[in-house]
């Protein structure tokens, strides 16, 4: 039974029963009832919104129920909420849009449909295959805009809409066309588009840590388990700031057995990526 069919059978007044029917005096002072009481009882900007998964039945009787609906802008005036459905809910927040992800798997489709509800008509979304134990979110974003910019926003992802993923925002007036990826959980042997842990559960090496060894030392235990290996350089910042700077594809002639690994990664392809901390004295390719 889908979605339609259960509010059908659950509300009370239904399409058909209004169907020519005149907006009565009764009705007018019920819908501004509810405005009056949301407006009185909502304290701060960001309360904590229902997931649309458990759609509001007490308003059908003045507003119609579908997969992906857009609500009542004078229930959710204070709250910047532009349209929500079982997979997607949609804040304006000044000159940002902001997404709240309900639905882990979604159909891109159904996305791009909720961002052409607000005007996005040349955003596509692209889901990419990640590690089941992944728990932060994958979100990446291609372009033609060059003032176009997106971010992460999860610090209120749970408190703003119940059973939110992932949250990320963008430009509202971006211009051109982009492109969403969004992780999705992987199919068993499906090589991941992002690296993983390689010791989470369920991963090549899980359980085992390999932070901290030789590289002599993480090497044997990758090949014990009949993996291969292969080598990126984590480079500190020239500014001393935070972060480090990836070089991929370093050969094995270029590390040196006794430098220590940073961290371990898999794509799920049979090869563990060894994050390695150049010794002292190691100095950089240009450009690094």
């Amino acid at each position: 039974m889908n979605n339609d069919q259960i509010f059908k059978n659950r509300a009370r007044v239904l399409d058909e029963h209004l169907a020519g029917r005149a907006s009565t005096a009764g009705a007018d002072a019920l819908l501004a009832e509810i405005v009056l009481q949301e407006r009185e009882q909502e304290p701060a900007r960001r309360r904590l919104m229902p997931s649309p998964r458990r759609a509001l039945l007490g308003l059908a009787a003045v507003a119609v129920l579908t997969g992906g609906f857009v609500v009542v802008p004078s229930l959710f005036k204070e709250s910047g909420q532009v349209y929500a459905s079982q997979a997607v809910t949609i804040d304006r927040d000044g000159d940002w849009y902001v997404f709240y992800i309900t639905d882990g798997d979604p159909d891109p489709a159904e996305l791009e449909k909720a961002f052409r509800k607000v005007g996005l008509d040349d955003i596509t979304v692209k889901l990419i295959p990640v590690s089941p134990q992944q728990r932060a979110p994958v979100v990446g974003f291609d372009k033609t805009d060059p003032d176009a910019r997106m971010s992460s926003t999860l610090s209120d992802c749970g408190e703003r809409v119940e059973g939110c993923l992932t949250a990320f925002r963008v430009t509202a007036d971006i211009k051109g066309s982009a492109q969403f990826h969004l992780g999705r959980p992987a199919k068993p042997g499906e090589r991941y588009a992002y690296p993983a842990d390689a010791s989470w559960p369920g991963e090549a090496l899980a359980g085992v840590k390999l932070q901290g060894r030789s590289v002599a030392e993480a090497v044997q235990v990758v090949r014990e388990r009949d993996l291969r290996v292969a080598y990126e350089l984590d480079w500190p910042l020239r500014d001393g700031g935070d972060g480090v700077r990836y070089e991929q594809g370093v050969p094995a002639s270029r590390i040196d057995p006794s430098w220590k690994v940073a961290t371990a990664e898999t794509y799920n392809d049979g090869v563990i990526v060894l994050h390695i901390e150049p010794g002292a004295g190691a100095t950089p390719p240009p450009g690094f």
